[in-house]
């Protein structure tokens, strides 16, 4: 009987964690709500990556051997410069999270910091570029 009584308490404890758990965990919708409102044309802060942010000619002040220059475009293009050959890769870009965009179709991630997100790094060659002022 005692034993019965004690798998009935383990039972109703784990429900009760279960519940909780779920109760505290973000649901798919705020996620994707999110998502898209990083993804506005407009760069409102530097809390949350635009569009905006990304497009214009990033150059690469820090390795200046490898010649690279990166030039996104409103319409989703990117194309590269590098070793002196003009548009070496290119391809189209998308914001994929948290102050990130993925290069297509290489599978490129890069995160995106600093002041007005002036700075980002290619994550797989830690390529740092800075965005170039008008």
């Amino acid at each position: 009987m005692q034993t019965i009584f004690q798998i009935i308490v383990t039972v109703a404890a784990l429900v009760v964690i279960v519940y909780a758990v779920q109760q505290h965990s973000p649901t798919t919708n705020k996620s994707n709500q999110a998502t898209k409102q990083q993804t506005s044309v407009t760069h409102s802060d530097n809390s949350h990556l635009t569009e905006a942010d990304v497009v214009g000619v990033w150059i690469n002040h820090h390795n200046k051997d490898i010649h690279q220059q990166i030039t996104f475009t409103a319409d989703h293009k990117w194309k590269e410069n590098q070793h002196h050959v003009t548009n070496i890769y290119s391809g189209t870009w998308k914001v994929i999270g948290h102050n990130q965009i993925s290069l297509s179709p290489y599978g490129e991630k890069i995160q995106l910091s600093g002041h007005d997100f002036s700075t980002m790094d290619v994550l797989n060659y830690h390529h740092i570029l800075n965005k170039q002022k008008n």
